[in-house]
């Protein structure tokens, strides 16, 4: 029952997720395509809608065939009802002009994009994702996911809102939610994972993250109540009236030496004579080419986009490194590190792009076939029972190989010798010799586990 609960919130967590960075997207649409007529939280009723429907197809197991026509037939139907409802709400359901101003609007998409053409887009991406979050493997895998793609939207809707100096409605609360959301998934996730209770007592670090949660929250919403416009503008005022004080200052300083006097012959200067000649201007001799300078401009947004995404995969680091920490909950404990995760993510996007662009599916295919999820699960597994040997005051050594440290355990739990034989075993296979266990040896390796987690090291 524990485990259901636990598995319903971290549905919830992740739905939540999903949904900040999807509202901040749709606000943007909204007051930048749309004129501002829609209504945001209403149309999220379609993928609340979409969610339920595909989570019940899927529930009675239906075929995927009628699945998929069905969710296009509802596409189809709520994106009409939410134009009639939200654009034509004074209109009467046998009124055909709202019908013909829809079909107006694909016809006219060339001539510019009217509020109905948003509306059903808007419908279209969040059918579409409420759908897919029915089918979607809820685990911590998917809590990275959601969270690493919303945090690459909503800063990007927040680099737009501000280049088009659009005002998102509830952007900091929506934003505090998506952290707070994400946090509370990777939690959820981990501790589903690891088949333990979600802990609020007890040294459990879960806890300590909702009172961090809880915390930010408040501090965000007094910082938002103390920060005002009017704050800011009397800051900037201060600044300026420093500034002024040292431009007088400098002023006064130069004002106490004597300007040079001009030498005098006795002879006033002619009247008539004629001005001297200009300086020529050789600013205007070295003129760039426009193709030159549309080359250095797009060169510049390149450059401008690369730092940004050098700042969003070291941000991404840092982040995922003290969540790696905090995971463990022991310093002494060795981890298997998986650097450059991120970069690779973002080549491999490069890549595919390109790849779509051009054709050249065949010679850009990544030579590395990504590793098998049995070698995966059992790599987490021993990186469970370093942490769990750990925690007993036997951590492994840096320079010690695996079977080298089997040799203390052994001494430490004889009883269980072939137990941690067979982990140790499977761990070497999978890791160094890159051999898939079956479904029977994960059971049996699953069970083993089970066994020596209940233990206790002799000291």
């Amino acid at each position: 029952m524990k485990s259901l609960i636990q598995r319903a919130a971290l549905t919830v967590a992740i739905l939540v997720l999903e949904v900040c960075w999807l509202s901040l997207l749709m606000y943007l649409l909204n007051v930048k395509a749309a004129s501002a007529r829609l209504n945001v939280p209403g149309l999220f009723l379609v993928y609340l809608l979409a969610f339920g429907a595909s989570w019940l197809m899927l529930w009675f197991r239906w075929p995927k065939a009628l699945r998929i026509a069905l969710n296009v037939i509802g596409w189809a139907v709520f994106s009409l009802l939410v134009v009639k409802i939200q654009l034509f709400g004074s209109l009467a359901f046998t009124d055909i002009r709202w019908l013909r101003s829809t079909g107006d609007a694909f016809t006219g998409i060339l001539q510019g994009v009217s509020p109905e053409l948003v509306a059903l887009v808007c419908c279209a991406v969040l059918w579409w994702f409420g759908q897919r979050m029915a089918t979607l493997k809820i685990d911590f895998n998917a809590a990275v996911r959601e969270f690493q793609f919303g945090l690459l939207v909503i800063l990007i809707v927040l680099a737009l809102a501000a280049g088009f100096d659009v005002e998102l409605s509830y952007s900091v609360p929506i934003v505090l939610l998506f952290f707070s959301a994400a946090l509370l998934s990777l939690s959820l996730a981990h501790a589903q994972r690891n088949r333990q209770p979600l802990e609020l007592y007890g040294g459990n670090w879960t806890g300590m993250l909702l009172i961090s949660i809880s915390v930010i929250l408040i501090l965000g919403l007094i910082i938002g109540a103390v920060i005002t416009p009017d704050l800011l503008q009397l800051a900037v005022d201060g600044l300026q009236w420093l500034w002024g004080m040292i431009v007088k200052g400098v002023t006064a300083i130069v004002s106490l030496f004597p300007e040079p006097e001009m030498p005098t012959d006795g002879q006033m200067p002619d009247a008539g004579a004629s001005p001297p000649p200009e300086e020529p201007d050789y600013s205007k001799i070295f003129v760039l080419p426009e193709a030159v300078r549309t080359g250095l401009r797009y060169g510049w947004y390149l450059l401008m986009i690369g730092f940004f995404l050098f700042f969003l995969w070291r941000v991404s680091e840092q982040l995922f490194s003290w969540l790696r920490e905090r995971l463990g909950s022991s310093s002494r404990a060795e981890f298997e590190s998986l650097p450059g995760a991120f970069r690779t993510d973002i080549q491999a996007l490069f890549r595919r792009l390109f790849a779509w662009l051009t054709g050249w599916r065949g010679l850009l295919r990544r030579r590395a076939e990504p590793e098998p999820r049995e070698i995966s699960s059992v790599r987490q597994l021993y990186r469970q029972l370093l942490r769990w040997a750990a925690e007993r005051g036997l951590p492994r050594p840096a320079f010690q190989t695996a079977y080298e440290y089997l040799d203390q355990l052994q001494e430490k739990l004889p009883a269980y010798r072939e137990t941690l034989q067979h982990v140790t075993r499977q761990y070497v296979n999978s890791r160094y010799g890159h051999v898939t266990p079956s479904v029977q040896e994960m059971e049996q390796l699953k069970r083993s586990w089970h066994l020596l987690r209940h233990q206790h090291i002799r000291q």
